[in-house]
């Protein structure tokens, strides 16, 4: 349901603001060995490169998503924008590992506000039906174009400029990015002022993504036996639980359980949890597999990854146009299989495989399965919900995600037989046993997506209905959730 008081947003403006953050989370991939040697981190703290960064995304993105919908989307997303390009500067021009580390977990935290704020403001922005189909359609392909295209240029940059060159890029698109959005974005902080911010809630939900996201960082680098893993993953789902008892005690709950009933939200982030695993542990193994036992430089390596990269470019516009005439639920179903095949090839990797004929075509699958979850699950996760509770779901979806990428990545190393992080030296089999993992979650988004989705259909735009008290209310029933 379009949020009548917002209007329409601009949506290249939005969408470049999501490709940064994209962008941003797998640039720094390839140049981590140069931030190795230039800041002297030890390669247990060379982790938290990544970590701090993934740590404040996942903690705070429900927060962010929520207080969109209490403070204004446009005042989010402005101040968000702002903080990042600043937190790029300081990573930029780092000269100790605390001062890059402390710079990812502020891109991180200003992350957390800034991407709900974008999908709450396209989906409040744009009817449900064709119009948002196509609009989120924009919003999943710059997404996963960013998330591909990273892992490229991060391997140009740290090859020709500096290490220090995939930080520094963000400063001139942030700034041009912040003046384009203080001007062309319509406040809407008068629609949602009244929304009161549930901070027992906010801290317990928080509090609780931290211990998560950091017990699975660290599993990948300590192990899952480690005493530091066993608490943080145990704190975090004490904290969890309690978050929900709370939910039902407050009379304005962070999230209403309610909003669970709606199946097609419900499904959409089952989903995103499943893809955003098979996207971390893909891209991690396949560029492992590139420089240990290819021997690709970071370059070379960067280079292999534009075929995906470009195919994601490529097939953004026909999944729009499939999801429109298919629906949400029987596109996904394809895109699970697409994934499923490409996971299937790569798993048959050997120490002698060839680029061209296995992880060529098997990456090219992924890219292909990816732009098909990144466009079509953003539209069932958002669907039936009222304009108010945008950022609610915003941030619901990018959290599904985002602990799908932490979780499953960290299965994935321990699927693999990685002991403590020692990733330097993986077996043959490990390589295939990650890859068969991968292909188990795309076999997952298959079942979800057939299952979970069942008996759903697009709605049209003639068919959308002002919202009831109910909606506004944030009770989202099945029954009166319009079907993907």
């Amino acid at each position: 349901m379009a949020d009548n008081t917002v209007g329409r947003p601009p949506l290249l403006l939005l969408c470049s603001a999501q490709f940064m953050l994209a962008l941003d989370f797998a640039i720094v991939n390839v140049a981590l060995g140069g931030m190795q040697r230039d800041l002297g981190f030890t390669d247990s703290g060379l982790q938290w490169v990544v970590g701090a960064y993934a740590l404040f995304y996942g903690g705070f993105l429900l927060l962010g998503g929520r207080a969109g919908d209490a403070v204004g989307r446009k005042r989010l997303f402005v101040a968000g924008l702002s903080v990042f390009t600043l937190a790029s500067l300081l990573g930029g021009l780092a000269t100790e590992p605390f001062v890059l580390i402390a710079a990812r977990a502020l891109q991180g935290l200003a992350a957390a506000a800034v991407s709900p704020a974008v999908l709450a403001l396209i989906a409040a922005g744009f009817p449900e039906g064709k119009e948002r189909v196509k609009a989120m359609g924009v919003f999943g392909a710059v997404s996963s174009a960013g998330f591909s295209g990273g892992v490229a240029a991060g391997g140009l940059l740290t090859e020709y400029i500096s290490w220090r060159a995939v930080m520094l890029v963000n400063l001139p698109v942030g700034i041009a990015l912040v003046a384009l959005a203080a001007r062309r974005l319509t406040a809407d902080h008068h629609s949602t002022r009244a929304t009161r911010l549930d901070v027992p809630g906010a801290i317990l939900v928080t509090s609780a993504m931290c211990a998560l996201s950091y017990g699975l960082t660290v599993a990948s680098d300590e192990g899952w036996g480690a005493t530091t893993v066993i608490v943080s993953l145990t704190v975090g789902v004490a904290l969890l639980l309690a978050f929900l008892v709370v939910q039902t005690r407050v009379p304005a709950p962070l999230v209403p359980l309610s909003i669970f009933r709606n199946r097609s939200l419900s499904s959409g982030n089952g989903i995103a949890f499943l893809s955003g695993g098979v996207m971390s542990v893909s891209t991690f193994f396949i560029t492992l597999y590139l420089q240990q036992v290819l021997g690709y430089s970071d370059v070379r390596t960067g280079l292999a990854f534009f075929p995906q990269a470009f195919v994601v470019f490529l097939a953004s516009v026909p999944v729009i146009r499939l999801t429109e005439r298919l629906g949400a639920p029987r596109t996904l179903a394809v895109g699970g299989v697409v994934l499923t095949a490409g996971s299937v090839l790569l798993a048959q990797v050997t120490a002698g495989s060839s680029y061209l004929l296995v992880v060529l075509p098997g990456g090219v699958l992924l890219g292909l399965g990816v732009t098909v979850m990144m466009i079509t699950t953003a539209v069932a996760a958002t669907s039936g919900v009222s304009g108010p509770q945008m950022g609610l779901a915003s941030g619901l979806y990018n959290s599904s995600r985002q602990l799908g990428v932490g979780l499953c990545l960290a299965l994935g190393v321990a699927v693999a037989g990685i002991a403590h992080g020692a990733v330097r030296a993986i077996p043959i089999g490990g390589f295939q046993a990650a890859f068969w993992f991968t292909g188990a979650l795309s076999a997952g988004i298959v079942a979800v997506s057939v299952l979970g989705l069942r008996g759903t259909a697009p709605r049209t735009q003639d068919e959308s209905a002002p919202a009831t008290s109910a909606d506004a209310a944030g009770a989202p029933a099945e029954a009166s959730a319009p079907a993907v």
